[in-house]
């Protein structure tokens, strides 16, 4: 995301505040979003703005991160289903798509590369912990010391852990045909239509749409599907919702074998995974 797309509906947080001004904003050097001596800083896109960025690459490391429901980040070939109490970590200079539905709040938190050294190279998802969100905002209006500000930031880093488990990549087909199905799996993760369904209605046959799909993703059909219900179930159980309810809308019947598949997959049980979130009713 860079900031002169939308320059009417950009805040930026986490610069510096003068005693005898409520709001000063930061502009960091040419080509960069954020620079020493400041370590962070967080960029707000509010709903009703533009919700899709073309594929982007930043200077700093990103996090990205949302409210009001799930954020879909593409990159390196992979899709992250991104549930409101998560956010994704990019490393600087990770080419990266953003996706989202029209009423979430978008929040892109850079840091600087320069100040910032994390302890893994990888695109990981990141628990926003109440901590943590109140951190990356509290420059928002605060009028602070320098000193207390650098203090500010460096807390705020060190809250920025990865989520053990629990977080789901999927590759994406490139092929035009396979991207199709994939996107409407995606958009509702109950439909059950079998592997000879999908390729009927593409136009080719089943044996065919396996290898094919293999070929794309690495994954079985199957293997994709059940990754794909469990991105999905990520998100809900995010939301509050009830395992049985979760378990139905992602196309399991049975509860308890929606459980199995979930803890297999990420390594923890449904209400674990609430649990570590925070999720409402949890």
């Amino acid at each position: 995301m860079t900031i002169d797309e939308h320059p009417g509906s950009i805040r930026l947080w986490g610069a510096p505040s003068c005693p005898d001004e409520p709001w000063v904003e930061y502009r960091a050097p040419e080509g960069r979003l954020v620079a020493a001596p400041w370590s962070l800083a967080t960029i707000v896109f509010e709903p009703g703005h533009a919700r899709e960025w073309p594929g982007e690459v930043h200077h700093e490391h990103e996090l990205v991160w949302c409210e009001g429901g799930p954020l879909d980040v593409e990159t390196q070939g992979r899709r992250w289903l991104v549930p409101p109490t998560l956010g994704i970590w990019l490393p600087a200079r990770t080419p990266h798509r953003v996706r989202a539905d029209p009423d979430v709040t978008v929040y892109a938190t850079y840091l600087n590369p320069d100040q910032v050294v994390p302890r893994w190279d990888s695109v990981v998802g990141v628990p926003v912990t109440p901590l943590l969100r109140e951190l990356l905002l509290h420059g928002r209006t605060a009028v602070m010391p320098d000193a207390s500000r650098h203090n500010l930031q460096a807390l705020a880093v060190e809250q920025i852990v990865p989520l053990p488990a629990a977080s789901i990549e999927l590759r994406m087909p490139r092929d035009v045909d396979l991207r199709h199905v994939a996107e409407r799996l995606l958009a509702t993760p109950g439909d059950g239509r079998s592997l000879d369904a999908w390729a009927s209605e593409i136009g080719t046959s089943p044996r065919t749409f396996m290898r094919r799909f293999v070929e794309e993703t690495g994954l079985s059909f199957a293997q994709w599907r059940i990754l794909a219900r469990t991105g999905a179930a990520l998100v809900l159980l995010a939301e509050g919702r009830p395992v049985r309810e979760v378990a139905r809308e992602v196309g399991y019947s049975s509860p308890s074998t929606f459980v199995t598949v979930f803890r297999r997959t990420t390594g923890m049980s449904p209400a674990a995974y609430a649990r570590l979130l925070g999720a409402p009713g949890h």
